[in-house]
């Protein structure tokens, strides 16, 4: 404005500062660029330290590995087992004992014929087989496992399977173990010491042996080692101790095991840390020097620039000025423009007026459309049956409300703008009202929710709200619009639905107590009357025989009617759920079935989603009997695996069994539906697949047949990732306000 001084700006001293500074910037690269390859270098060194132990380790425990394996095989070929001499078996054995081994032989049903472990005399008795034995019997050849806990001692262990094949099957099997404390001291001679860490870990991640607090990591699972697939790699995470390190991994090709060796990350960064520093010291150095250089400068340039400044002011004041005389050519070049800008600034204000008489005229009619669009939407939010309110995000305050309010919930407009209204909300709706409300923002603006507002007599109405984020200007502040619909008669068709389910369920238990009452006499007097006509009459002894068959069908119709309805109309839980430890406890229950049947059940990929333990458990209980139900000739071989799909985990169910018919595909998963007559070759009532569909549809997905599985049977089902829940959360602001 006329009569003020213009805001000074930066200082010449600044700019000539900062030009010396550009000026010491490219040998300031240059130390910056040395300093980042040497502690780059000085990084890789530590990292290749750590592969190449990594690698020695590998090698080390390959060869502990590769002996024991080698002693075992000697021992397979021994005479002393062809002759059943285990008495001469057992000396042989007790021979390797300089060595740190024991030798256990037993054969193929899980009796213990030579334990070097024990005394000799000592009762040797049975221990039933586990997985790995199984599988040396099937490959016929030497098998490593995972970490155990032994069931004699209640330790870890670790071991080795060899089976003695004679005549092209296996006949005994010949076993050693390892303690891990063996491996940690292996680890601790290698001279493994901060800022490395290593460990050596199973095929399922779970920890052997550690360079570090072995005792109180061993049996753990090893953080980080999801992200360790492939032969070799590297990952980046917090080691089992807490330290965040930098980790090579290496895989065995004897055991399968896998070797990590870790580098504290703040080792890595400590050469990069002091560079920084030293190069700090120096950029500050440089700066000082140009400081002092751009004060030199300025005081040379005070005079000129003091001349320039009399003469911009002069110009300021509207009067003419002068052409400045001082050193500095450029200068006076400055004073000359100033006189020709001072006679320019009249002819410019005449142009300023006219134009701006034009902008205000602009922002009339700028105004005036403003107002128009302003009642088209008024008129829009107060025709539709909906309640459209406008309210403060901040304070919740309403700012409008549209007349639909008045139908909904029987309130005039004017009595609710103005002021915010909580008690508005059902008390049990309000607080988690305000948690949903709370994630509502920019990079979110829009919600929805479903909740109770009361009505002005008192009553209860549910509605359903779709909101939307309208973010703050320079103007005002943000605010919520809310769109509000009457939700109240969907809301009584579902509790009808609820009542309808409960009512099944009621019926189902009445059925079931009413039915079988009867049926329980029917087959006493059956027997009754087998008893009169037993020997007397054929004929009438048959009669008798299939009304106690069908008495006994209809019995277990029933019973399998109610364990439907138990699990199909079931509430629908939502926790974390590991699909592995659902499979594991399926196959518990199933233990009797997979070890009678011979079966191999082999997981992939399972991951962790959110569901009902119980039902899926339930659920992979009926996939897995079925298969090995309708299994061929061959032991049953049962692959599951998963892949992601976008929101949603695929499951297939495959098995090596006899298969289905393509044109079966949807009769299968019809409850008591069943494509085989034969009862006493095939037993069951149809109801398996149909309630793995159910609880499949409980959590919001999909079960079906693939019909272009031709080596047995391949069931597909999908799983969300995510909530299965429907939420009963209500989105509203920070104060619980619709």
């Amino acid at each position: 404005m006329t009569g003020e001084r213009p805001s000074r700006g930066w200082s010449l001293a600044v700019y000539l500062a900062a030009f010396a500074a550009v000026l010491a910037l490219p040998p300031m690269m240059f130390a910056a660029i040395a300093t980042w390859r040497f502690a780059t270098a000085e990084a890789q060194r530590l990292e290749s330290a750590a592969i190449q132990r990594n690698a020695e380790l590998v090698r080390l425990i390959d060869a502990v590995v590769s002996a024991r394996i080698g002693v075992l095989e000697a021992l397979a070929t021994s005479p002393a087992i062809d002759s059943a001499d285990y008495a001469r078996f057992d000396r042989q054995a007790r021979s390797l004992s300089e060595q740190g081994m024991a030798i256990r032989l037993r054969d193929p049903e899980g009796n213990i014929l030579v334990d070097t472990g024990l005394s000799v005399g000592v009762p040797l008795g049975q221990l039933s087989l586990i997985e790995p034995h199984h599988r040396a019997l099937s490959q016929m050849e030497p098998v490593v496992t995972n970490l155990f806990t032994s069931r004699r001692d209640a330790k870890p262990w670790v071991g080795i399977i060899s089976p003695a094949v004679r005549e092209g099957r296996p006949r005994y099997l010949i076993t050693t173990a390892f303690d891990p404390r063996y491996f940690a001291a292996m680890l601790a001679r290698s001279g493994i010491e901060a800022p490395y860490f290593a460990s050596l870990v199973d095929r399922n991640g779970v920890i052997i042996a550690r360079s570090e607090a072995h005792e109180q990591s061993v049996g753990q699972r090893l953080p980080g080692f999801d992200l360790a697939s492939g032969p070799s790699g590297t990952w980046s995470g917090f080691n089992p101790s807490g330290v965040l390190v930098s980790g090579f991994y290496q895989r065995s090709t004897v055991s399968g095991w896998m070797v990590t060796m870790g580098v504290d990350q703040t080792a890595l960064r400590a050469p990069l840390v002091r560079s920084l520093w030293l190069l700090g010291g120096v950029g500050a150095a440089l700066l000082l020097v140009s400081a002092v250089l751009a004060l030199g400068l300025v005081r040379r340039l005070k005079s000129a620039s003091t001349s320039l400044t009399d003469a911009a002011e002069a110009v300021i004041r509207g009067g003419l000025t002068a052409v400045p005389q001082t050193p500095v050519t450029e200068v006076n070049h400055v004073g000359r423009a100033f006189a020709e800008v001072s006679r320019r600034l009249s002819d410019q204000a005449a142009a300023l007026e006219t134009a701006n008489r034009g902008l205000e005229q602009r922002v009339e009619e700028r105004t005036r459309a403003l107002a128009l669009s302003e009642a088209r939407y008024r008129l829009l939010a107060e025709a539709i049956s909906d309640i459209v309110l406008l309210r403060s995000q901040e304070t919740a305050t309403i700012e409008y409300i549209s007349p639909a309010v008045s139908r909904v919930l029987g309130y005039d407009p004017a009595e609710l703008i103005g002021r915010p209204r909580p008690d508005l909300i059902h008390p049990d709706d309000l607080e988690e009202l305000k948690r949903v409300n709370r994630t509502v923002s920019p990079e979110a603006p829009h919600a929805l929710s479903i909740h109770r507002m009361r009505h002005r007599d008192g009553h209860w109405v549910w509605v359903q709200n779709a909101y939307t984020l309208l973010p703050a200007t320079s103007e005002s502040e943000a605010k919520i619009l809310a769109v509000i619909r009457d939700d109240t008669e969907r809301q009584l068709s579902e509790a009808k639905l609820q009542q309808g389910n409960a009512a099944l369920k009621q019926f189902s238990a009445i059925v079931s107590h009413d039915l079988q009452a009867p049926l329980r006499h029917i087959a006493m007097f059956a027997e009754m009357l087998q008893a009169h006509v037993d020997g007397s009459s054929p004929e009438s002894a048959e009669y008798v025989r299939r009304i106690s068959a069908s008495v006994e069908r209809m019995m277990r119709l029933i019973r399998s009617l109610v364990a439907y309805t138990a699990v199909a109309y079931a509430e629908v839980k939502s926790d974390g759920v590991d699909l592995n430890q659902v499979m594991a406890d399926a196959m518990a229950l199933l233990e009797g079935e997979i070890r009678d049947s011979g079966a191999t059940i082999s997981l992939f990929n399972l991951p962790r989603i959110s569901g009902d333990a119980d039902l899926l458990v339930h659920l992979f209980q009926n996939l897995i009997a079925n298969a090995l139900k309708y299994r061929s000739e061959a032991p049953p071989l049962v692959k599951i695996r998963a892949r992601r799909t976008g929101q949603l985990w695929e499951i297939a169910v495959e098995d090596n069994g006899i298969g289905i018919d393509p044109q079966y595909a949807e009769r299968v998963f019809e409850i008591f539906k069943r494509l085989h007559r034969d009862e006493s070759r095939y037993p069951g009532m149809g109801v398996g697949l149909a309630l793995a569909r159910r609880i499949v549809e409980s959590h919001n997905g999909e079960i079906g047949l693939d019909p272009s599985y031709s080596q047995g049977a391949r069931i597909v089902l999908t799983l969300p990732a995510r909530d299965v829940r429907r939420s009963s959360g209500r989105v509203g602001d920070a104060d619980g306000h619709a």
